[in-house]
């Protein structure tokens, strides 16, 4: 600090920034200490705006459309002085949905309107159906004085009690924090990067890398930074529900989150039993503090940028040990078409966040696989990264773990005698052992789960016929090298790159250096198969004809794009190799511009077809989250329907109950927030049944009362009761002892490995020494 505030302090430029930094904290801190805005609306204070439907009082006293018609805004509250930030809406209400003549379900909420532009953001929140109570939040951009509060009505019944509108502090103290941050790391970057900082990298050519990386992650990054940007995609619903979902979980105590008990109109939901979510742990996390579902996934996308360029930096710079080549590769990554389709048109979470990790995986075989046996040292920078790498893959996308998996077993079974070394093998052991530790919390469920026989639609089938559906939803060869519609290519520059680099290996007399030609020849050789793999001409119809087993896993993988997945690394390291070759030649600069220039012409070309159709849509808060989507499906049911047990079947609006299970009287029951409460009466004559409104997965347990739970034949759960009984019984979520115990293995794990990784840097530097 001594040397900093000198520097400072001759700078002008930074006096400056501080200046501003204080100021907006400052301005952010003072709205933070006010007293929070509270309204509370009665019945008779609404201003009545409906031009169609019926206002009146119910039996209640509640105002609203006491008769069904076309939807409109309805009711209004006059003129409210909000200052910008969240604001809970919390209402008593009667809502009775109608359907319109396309049978999508009505739905009703409420939404801030104001005088001045840009005040408001524009969203609906829609309260839950078949309830009488609920809380939404809104979001006030700038404060304003000519705000107001519509209620909005999609046709039915649709009536208000007393409405009360409150700022949330915690979100408020939030922001203050994170302009703090914000500011924190903004400074840390102009004193890591000013040369004239005392902090400044000396490595002007590190340096200079890695101010033109983060340039690079801006330029990736474009669709989030835009007011309302980025939250757009096929799969973004399902992904922002998971947000939701586990923000819920931790709200009401569940850790780690293993079902979302509001989903599915709170009959629950689990992919979380099924799907690595620890990455999404971050956004929801967030979420919990009051930041918006939108941000959240905004500042989750920011991380994956950063993470994904940073671990393709230091990848390639371990691997090729030049900072020019390594920042090349890092922006080829990042622009890639195919992982730009993942991140915005097709919104792949779990596969967009498993791509930050695959570099690891050929940077610690180019350390275990080099024309010499690998150092001590590097067989545990090696062991590491693998550590890492296929964990993280694990937690993410299981079948870009999947793939991973078995073009590494291909390279090792190859390196057949070096894989069986002692060094190798034992790296290769160790760090399978660690993975399995690390992640025994999830795999154990998981394993039970799929071994139970009871969830099993996330497969397609093993037959001729399921391979050539799958192979029917592959891209025609044009598509892959070509830009086109959508992004469905691997990138013209990685194509050039692989060209350029057979050509080097073909064309030269001298003598290609081991550790490039290896690298490439390999990474060519899988990475065009990976790419026949993802096109249609890729005999999958043979793949399904392969023993049920080995079909059964290869055709987890529903489309044969995802490939382009490995393609994607495999054929950027090959690129690389041609750059690093023709260095001598004095003919590295001019392949590495025409690399760029072919890589920035297709982000050019991406963005200028993809904004136009991302700013069509947009994605409210929660509630809106929650349905936007009805025109196809009833969003409260949208979670798609892979994770279902056996005999569970929806429609549009609900599950279809097709037999009879109860058989005791139930005489009330009663949803909580992570089960249900209900009372009962069993006759003398034998056992009773219940069917609960709560689909069946093994993490309930009976907190309240006796019974044995077991599924039903409509998937739900139920509860068996000794005859001739009567009372209460509780249900809710609680985890199976051994579930708990093998999440205390891996936690004994992190500790242990994290023990060791720091013994052996303190051995190092003492030896330094």
């Amino acid at each position: 600090m001594k040397r900093i505030w000198p520097f400072l302090r001759k700078s002008k430029a930074a006096m400056v920034l501080l200046a501003v930094e204080l100021a907006i904290i400052g301005f952010t801190l003072a709205q933070a200490v006010q007293p929070a805005a509270n309204y509370e609306i009665m019945p008779d204070q609404w201003e009545v705006i409906a031009k169609n439907a019926t206002i009146d009082y119910d039996e209640e006293g509640r105002i609203g459309a006491v008769e069904p018609a076309e939807e409109e805004s309805i009711l209004r509250t006059s003129q409210l002085r909000l200052s910008a930030g969240h604001y809970k809406i919390e209402a008593d209400y009667n809502f009775v949905p109608t359907q319109n003549k396309d049978e999508q379900e009505s739905h009703a909420g409420v939404y801030f309107m104001a005088d001045d532009a840009m005040v408001v953001t524009g969203e609906r929140e829609l309260f839950a159906v078949g309830r009488t109570h609920d809380t939404v939040v809104l979001n006030v951009r700038y404060t304003n004085k000519t705000i107001r509060l519509v209620a909005y009505d999609g046709g039915g019944v649709f009536t208000l009690g007393k409405v009360t509108i409150q700022q949330d502090r915690v979100y408020a103290w939030v922001r203050v924090l994170g302009w703090l941050l914000a500011a924190f790391f903004l400074d840390l970057l102009l004193l890591l990067f000013l040369p004239t900082s005392p902090l400044a990298i000396r490595n002007a050519d590190l340096r200079g890398c890695l101010f033109l990386l983060g340039g690079a992650v801006l330029l990736a990054s474009m669709p989030v930074l835009m007011q309302g940007g980025g939250i757009f995609g096929d799969d973004i619903h399902f992904h922002l529900s998971r947000i939701e979902g586990i923000a819920q979980g931790l709200k009401s105590g569940q850790f780690p989150v293993r079902i979302y008990s509001q989903a599915k109109n709170g009959y629950g939901y689990a992919p979380s039993l099924f799907y690595g979510e620890l990455c999404l742990y971050f956004p929801a996390v967030l979420r919990t503090l009051g930041v918006s579902v939108q941000l959240s996934y905004h500042l989750y996308v920011l991380a994956v940028q950063m993470l994904t360029a940073g671990i393709a930096f230091y990848s390639f710079r371990q691997m090729f040990s030049h900072n020019k080549t390594a920042l090349l590769g890092s922006v080829l990554y990042l622009l890639n078409p195919y992982r730009l389709q993942n991140l915005y048109w097709r919104a792949a979470v779990g596969e967009y966040t498993a791509m930050a990790f695959l570099p690891l995986i050929p940077a610690a075989l180019c350390l275990l696989y080099g024309k010499k046996e690998p150092t001590k040292k590097q067989a545990g920078v090696a062991c590491t990264e693998m550590v890492i790498a296929f964990g993280m893959l694990l937690q993410t996308h299981m079948i870009s773990l999947e793939i991973m998996v078995l073009a590494t077993a291909v390279f090792c079974l190859f390196h057949l005698r070096r894989t069986f070394s002692r060094c190798v093998l034992f790296v290769w052991l160790k760090s399978v052992a660690i993975v399995l530790l690390l992640n025994l919390w999830f795999l154990l469920p998981f394993l039970e789960i799929m071994g139970s026989g009871i969830y099993g639609g996330m497969y397609g089938g093993t037959t001729m016929n399921a391979g050539r559906m799958i192979q029917r939803l592959g891209y025609t060869i044009p598509e892959l090298f070509t830009w086109n519609t959508y992004s469905k290519n691997i990138g013209i520059e990685l194509i050039i790159g692989c060209m350029v680099f057979l050509w080097v290996w073909i064309g030269h007399d001298e003598e290609i250096p081991h550790r490039e030609q290896k690298i490439g020849l390999w990474s060519t050789g899988i990475g065009l198969a990976a790419c026949w793999a993802s096109t249609n001409t890729f005999p999958w119809g043979l793949v399904g004809a392969l023993p049920g087993k080995i079909s059964g896993i290869l055709l987890a993988i529903q489309f044969p794009w995802r490939y382009l997945t490995l393609a994607a690394i495999l054929l950027t390291l090959a690129t690389l190799c041609a750059v690093s070759l023709l260095r001598p030649k004095k003919l590295a600069r001019p392949l590495a511009v025409l690399l760029l220039s072919a890589s920035l012409l297709g982000l050019g070309l991406f963005y200028r077809e993809f904004f136009p159709y991302e700013s069509r849509s947009y994605r409210g808060d929660c509630g809106e989250l929650v349905y936007a989507d009805s025109i196809v499906s009833n969003m409260s049911w949208y979670y798609d329907n892979l994770y279902l047990p056996a005999g569970a079947k929806e429609n549009r609006d609900g599950f279809v109950f097709e037999t009879e299970v109860t058989t005791a009287k139930v005489e009330r029951i009663e949803k909580t927030e992570n089960g249900v409460m209900l009372q009962y009466v069993c006759d003398k004559e034998a056992d009773g049944k219940i069917e609960l409104p709560l689909l069946y997965y093994p993490v309930y347990s009976i907190k309240e009362g006796a019974g044995t739970l077991f599924k039903t034949e409509n998937g739900m759960l139920g509860i068996q009761v000794p005859v001739g009984s009567s009372g209460t019984i509780r249900v809710a979520v609680q985890e199976p002892l051994h579930w708990r115990l093998v999440e205390l293995v891996s936690v004994v794990t992190i500790l242990v490995w994290t023990e060791s990784s720091q013994k052996k840097k303190r051995k190092m530097v003492c030896e330094k020494a």
